[in-house]
Parts: structure tokens; C-alpha cells; sequence
């Protein structure tokens, strides 16, 4: 995960640069290949720094795969998207993205037939290898597959142990029934679970003798989910990687599945910009 590298929506120049190529760098070290290039972040900063960190990793391009998401956000064009697939190729030495990225807000800005054409037009010149999309709602997914088939790669999903919403409506599922790979973002909800101390993690955390962010990435991983985390401490990068290494019992992982947060239900949703309900990011 990139947010918050070189700043959030705006470059921060306070921030320790060198610190954070230098737990990107190790990341890459030690085998995470999968990242988020985000021009919008930090207004193009943060794309500029992952770069630096992967010279400084000592790693191939090769041995990355590159996800570029393009958000058509505060009157952004295609043509503007268009120089972004440039500029990220240019920062990286390299002929081609792993994955372009849209969300499906970028699809209430710009036709779905114009987004879809220029995907096909990067396709075709192997330009890109694969295309993938984030907070859809099921019909957008089926569309987005009807139209890309084995060339949609991915779907990036909130998903965490108090938030499964993607999974009830059927979003996930379908995704999996077409081998399309769930990214989840927020996995941890920034600490946030960990500090409530939910019964079953607080006691597999003691059973495992893990701390309760690698009980979630586990179960999370187990789903075959892929997570992203971002941490500028080596330490917690550690933890996150040992978390893959856990052996949990299937009556375990049972248990964390069908686990229903006390008098949860999830809001309304907007899927549509419509004004009514909550983005599903939020």
C-alpha cells in the first residue's frame, strides 16, 4: 500500500523521506513484489519515492508487479490518465504496467466504452498486461469480466474481520468463481480491530502465541485474499510477513469466518454518487 508515502493528497515535505524508502526498499527485500502506484497520491510523490526504493532495493523491475490505479477525480480527463500510464513507466524504466487500475467512480465520469476502449488499445500494444477495478458493486464486476474476461486481474476491496460487506453481497464470491484476485485494503483497519479486542482473536493471538494483527492477516491470507499493508517500521513489516507463516487449525479459521460482530449492520450504500448512503470505501 502507498497512502501516505511522500504525503496523502498533497506532497508533505516534512515527512522522512529517507525512512520510507528504506522500509519500502526492505519490503521488496524481502519478497512483497505487489505494489500500488498512485499518481494522485501526494500528487505524484509518493510514485516518485517507490521508484527510488526499488533502485535502492537492488530488485529487478521484473521482480515487481505493478498496479496503477487511475482516479478520474476534480475534473481529471482521460487524456491527463493517459500521461499518468507514461509518466509511471518513464519513473520505472520500464515498457509496460503489470495492471492498470480504474475505480468505478471513473466510470460516472468517463463512458465506460471510452475507459474500456483505451484499456483494450494498451492490451493490444502490451502496454499494460492486465486491467482491474476497486469498489464495485456486482453488476460492474460482471460487466468489467464480460468485457476483459482472463485479462481482469483484480478487484481491490475494503475487507477486514468487522467489515465484510463484500463478501454478503456476493461481490467476493462471484470474483473468486472467475479466478479474478481480491486485494483488500484496510485489512487491519489501521489498528483499529486490534483495539477493540474481539474475543476470538484476543484468544488465538494467546494460542498462536501471535499478536492480533497476524491472526487477521492469516485469516485473511487463508481466504486467499491478498492484503495490502503499509508500515514505515521494519519491525511491523516483520510481523506482517511472519503472519503468512502461521499454521492455524481449520476449526480456527471456521471460527473467525463465521464470527458476526455483536448489533453490526452495515449502512446503505452509494454506489452511484447518488447522495444517498455512504461511498463504499467509507
Amino acid at each position: 500500500g502507498t497512502w501516505g508515502i511522500g504525503g496523502l493528497m498533497e506532497r508533505d515535505n516534512s515527512i522522512d523521506v529517507g525512512k520510507q524508502i528504506d522500509a519500502l526498499a526492505y519490503m521488496f527485500g524481502r519478497g512483497m513484489n505487489f505494489v500500488e502506484a498512485n499518481m494522485w497520491y501526494s500528487q505524484g510523490y509518493s510514485v516518485e519515492i517507490l521508484a527510488r526504493a526499488l533502485k535502492k532495493s537492488g530488485k529487478k523491475r521484473e521482480d515487481i508487479f505493478i498496479c496503477q490505479a487511475i482516479y478520474l477525480k476534480e475534473g481529471k480527463t482521460l487524456e491527463q490518465s493517459k500521461d499518468e500510464v507514461r509518466k509511471i513507466m518513464d519513473l520505472f524504466s520500464t515498457e509496460y504496467v503489470d495492471t492498470l487500475q480504474f475505480s468505478m467512480g471513473s466510470f460516472l465520469r468517463s463512458s465506460f466504452e471510452e475507459i474500456t476502449s483505451w484499456i483494450e488499445e494498451l492490451l493490444r500494444s502490451q502496454k499494460i498486461r492486465y486491467t482491474s477495478i476497486t469498489n464495485e458493486n456486482l453488476e460492474m464486476l460482471k460487466k468489467y469480466y464480460a468485457r476483459f474476461g482472463e485479462k481482469f486481474f483484480s478487484h481491490e476491496v475494503v475487507f477486514n474481520f468487522e467489515i465484510r460487506v463484500n463478501e454478503a453481497l456476493g461481490i467476493i464470491p462471484y470474483a473468486n468463481s472467475k479466478n479474478i484476485k481480491t486485494v483488500v485494503y484496510q485489512p487491519l483497519r489501521r489498528n483499529k480491530t486490534s483495539q477493540r479486542n474481539w474475543e476470538p482473536i484476543v484468544n488465538l493471538a494467546e494460542k498462536y502465541g501471535k499478536t492480533q494483527n497476524q491472526i487477521i492477516l492469516n485469516w485473511i491470507v487463508s481466504k486467499r485474499y491478498l492484503p495490502i499493508t503499509k508500515s514505515e517500521n521494519i519491525a511491523h513489516i516483520d510481523e506482517h510477513l511472519e503472519a503468512v507463516e502461521i499454521k492455524m487449525e481449520e476449526n480456527d479459521i471456521k471460527l473467525l469466518n463465521d464470527y458476526k460482530i455483536p448489533n453490526y449492520s452495515s449502512p446503505e450504500i452509494d454506489w452511484n454518487k447518488s447522495g444517498i448512503g455512504i461511498s463504499v470505501d467509507q
